[in-house]
């Protein structure tokens, strides 16, 4: 094996074999090229000596002549260390430089203001208002308050109810009048959706809930605590809990809460309509009453129905009124009978007072009957309802009820007078 010794790229300078130095002078430079080469840091660029050649040992003086033995020691070792010096000093320097443009390109491509990296960067960044991933990925966030304005569109979207009975034992019931679902809770209620061409590939219908008042408006409808922690309608359901709008038969339906609004809706994939059918029907289920305490507690609410792409483009919608509750046909009837008497209202309204009955008016021989007439208490202008037994009962008390609006229409004068007359005949009777 060769005895290889390494020493520090510095220039050495070896004496000759002649030179005049003592024993003393040679033993103190040993010592110190050892204390130097101990010292060295462990990274240094080294280099290797000749064979043969130790640190700290000086070369051993051949026979020839001084002069020749000088030159060609001095010679040699000089073209030994510049050869070497050249060769280590210009690697350092590409190591040197190589290292310095490799930090220079990291510090320019992770620089934030440079637009060589902003335009040929890799890898995106995800936007922070970016969505959840899902079925159909990349929806566009819903609007802080949805839209309820209906919109066909391109495809004429349009929704529709079957033909439906104002009966007791009737489920759900539809009122064209009204504009107005009546549903049972839990119960299964279709609906029809209409388009006159095919929509884009991957187009959903989604059903949304909010509030018809402006001052609830901003509200997520959801359900009330009673209904979202108990059992009935929870066990066994894919659905949340809190999520008011269920699909039946529909294993693609899913069902989303918006990050930002919070809103709750259900979507589900358009199907075209069956051979020898004009409809899509999606069966829905409402899952919380309107008059739950907690929840709706009696606010209307009104049912957002949309067809969109799959990126959340809205192409069609349209919506309606709903109510959850006990007896749809009752309320549906009571509801549109309100509503023809408040028609009828606004119209004899409308038509001024030609046509308006003036009670106040009086015959031409009875003075007015503003005169002398008594003042009113508080609670007379209300109305009071008494439940009568019988035919003849009521109509009794009917006579006497106008008896006494009669009343209220003749002056004092003449009430009085009246009540003398009667007097003085029954003292007139044997």
């Amino acid at each position: 094996m060769k005895d290889w010794r390494w020493i520090p790229l510095q220039r050495v300078i070896c004496p000759s074999p002649d030179s005049k130095m003592s024993q003393s002078t040679v033993t103190e430079e040993g010592g110190t090229f050892e204390h130097l080469w101990s010292s060295l840091e462990p990274d240094s660029t080294y280099f290797e000596l000749p064979p043969g050649s130790q640190p700290g040992e000086r070369p051993v003086p051949s026979t020839s002549t001084p002069g020749s033995h000088r030159n060609v020691a001095e010679g040699s070792m000089d073209a030994y260390h510049m050869r070497d010096m050249n060769d280590n000093v210009m690697s350092q320097y590409n190591l040197l430089s190589s290292s310095m443009e490799s930090l220079g390109s990291r510090a320019t491509s992770a620089s934030p203001y440079s637009s060589e990296n902003a335009s040929s960067s890799a890898v995106p960044t995800p936007s922070p208002y970016s969505q959840p991933n899902s079925t159909f990925e990349g929806l566009s966030p819903a609007p802080a308050i949805p839209s309820n304005t209906d919109y066909p569109g391109l495809h004429a979207f349009q929704v529709s109810f079957q033909q439906s009975s104002t009966a007791k034992s009737a489920t759900w019931t539809y009122s064209p009048l009204l504009k107005k679902l009546y549903c049972q809770i839990a119960k299964t209620c279709p609906i029809q959706l209409k388009l006159s061409s095919s929509p884009p590939h991957g187009s959903i219908i989604r059903a949304m809930p909010v509030y018809k008042k402006a001052e609830h408006v901003t509200e997520v409808v959801k359900r009330c605590p009673n209904h979202e922690l108990g059992r009935d309608f929870n066990d066994g359901q894919v659905a949340p809990a809190s999520h008011l709008i269920r699909v039946e038969g529909n294993n693609l339906s899913q069902y989303v809460d918006d990050p930002v609004t919070g809103r709750q809706s259900v979507f589900v994939p358009y199907e075209a309509p069956q051979v020898g059918t004009e409809f899509t029907t999606i069966l829905y289920n409402f899952m919380c009453n309107s008059s739950c305490v907690g929840g709706m507690n009696r606010r209307p609410i009104l049912i957002i129905i949309t067809l969109e792409t799959r990126d959340g483009q809205v192409l069609g919608r349209r919506s309606f009124e709903g109510r959850i509750c006990a007896c749809p046909g009752r309320d549906r009837k009571a509801d549109e009978d309100h509503f023809r008497e408040q028609q009828a209202l606004n119209e004899s309204a409308k038509n001024g007072g030609a046509n308006k009955r003036n009670f106040k008016q009086s015959p031409t021989n009875i003075p007015s009957p503003n005169i002398n007439m008594r003042k009113r208490r508080h609670g007379e202008e209300e109305i009071y309802y008494i439940p009568v037994r019988g035919r003849d009962n009521f109509e009794l008390l009917m006579k006497i009820k106008d008896s006494l609006e009669l009343v209220e229409l003749v002056p004092q004068p003449l009430v009085d007078s009246y009540r003398q007359q009667t007097q003085q005949q029954m003292l007139q009777r044997p």
